[in-house]
């Protein structure tokens, strides 16, 4: 099959929908499928990491939603495409319903049931979706769950994470930007801990406050390491023995590895699965960034470390949510369909 895949990422939107395209794609390509991206990204380092197993196509970043419709179309015919799998926000009902008249199959990626969907599959990884409300064509199938949670290769390994009794190091990150610098409020709201416990914070490629966060480390003489766009992140994982997160796709990874998590929503569309990641004990909901308070905040995160036994149950659970096959199970449906 040939695959074209429509998603951008940007300072304002993040980067989640692209990871998740680009772990889709590794199972393609494994499978021998051809796929290829057409984007708005201006980014050099994610357009590599686009350019590495895959084509990469630049649409023009003025493009309106109707001239960047066409410019899809026009390029699937010309490659001969299968299948067009769109991840974004800001494509509607009639953006898909244009693409199924010129005969394409589509797979849409969802995370909040918003938009009537003319697509052959529906594909909603997150926790509780199956309790959504969707509108479709009555030939849209849908995968649905935790089940099909797209994991990235590199994560993808022989997991021997030792559970230990007691929190020794942390992990902090907030997805691929923060346009709001929360990680440094965070930061101070912990920097009591940082006498006893190391913490590793990552910043993703589109954050413009690296420098900032490690100085105030720097100066505050803190022991916390700040990464940006760490190569080896299975390694962090491994090493973490509870992380805080935003309630974006690191929640599923964090699960895969079986860390506890402390979530913080940064987006309106993270609540649902936040509230549900709670419920289920698999992480530690806080609240919103914006409503977050310094001493709430404390006694949460303190009280997550002095509690082993729910560390384990955590664990535990978040291990048997993510198991790691969820893009399999979703390439193995569109060949299916094909």
């Amino acid at each position: 099959m040939n695959v074209a895949f429509r998603v951008d990422a940007s300072s304002n939107i993040g980067i989640g929908h692209l990871t998740r395209c680009l772990a889709l794609s590794e199972e393609l390509t494994r499978k021998g499928h051809d796929c290829y991206f057409l984007s708005k990204i201006e980014n050099n380092e994610l357009i590599n990491k686009i350019e590495k197993n895959n084509i990469h196509y630049q649409i023009n970043s003025n493009a309106t939603l109707l001239e960047d419709n066409k410019t899809l179309v026009k390029f699937a015919k010309e490659k001969d495409i299968n299948w067009i799998v769109t991840d974004h926000y800001g494509i509607n009902a009639e953006y898909i319903k244009e693409i199924k008249q010129n005969n394409f199959k589509v797979l849409s990626v969802d995370d909040n049931a918003q938009i009537h969907y003319y697509s052959d599959i529906v594909l909603n990884q997150n926790i509780g979706s199956e309790k959504l409300n969707f509108s479709a064509e009555k030939y849209t199938k849908f995968l649905l769950g935790a089940k099909y949670a797209i994991i990235r290769d590199e994560l993808l390994i022989e997991k021997n994470k030792k559970e230990g009794n007691e929190v020794k190091k942390i992990l902090i990150t907030l997805g691929g930007t923060d346009k709001d610098n929360f990680i440094l409020t965070i930061i101070k709201f912990l920097k009591d801990f940082c006498k006893t416990l190391e913490f590793n914070v990552i910043v993703g490629p589109l954050n413009p406050f690296f420098d900032e966060i490690r100085n105030y480390v720097k100066e505050g003489n803190l022991k916390i390491k700040v990464i940006k766009s760490p190569k080896n992140m299975a390694d962090i994982y491994l090493r973490s023995d509870i992380a805080v997160s935003a309630g974006g796709a690191s929640c599923y990874e964090l699960a895969y590895f079986g860390i506890p998590n402390i979530i913080i929503t940064v987006a309106d569309n993270q609540l649902n699965v936040a509230s549900e990641l709670d419920k289920q004990k698999i992480g530690l909901y806080v609240g919103k960034k914006e409503e977050i308070k310094e001493k709430e905040f404390e006694n949460k995160f303190k009280g997550l470390v002095d509690n082993n036994s729910l560390r384990k149950q955590m664990s535990q659970n978040g291990k048997k949510l993510i198991d790691g096959k969820g893009k399999e199970r979703v390439v193995n449906f569109m060949e299916r369909f094909d």
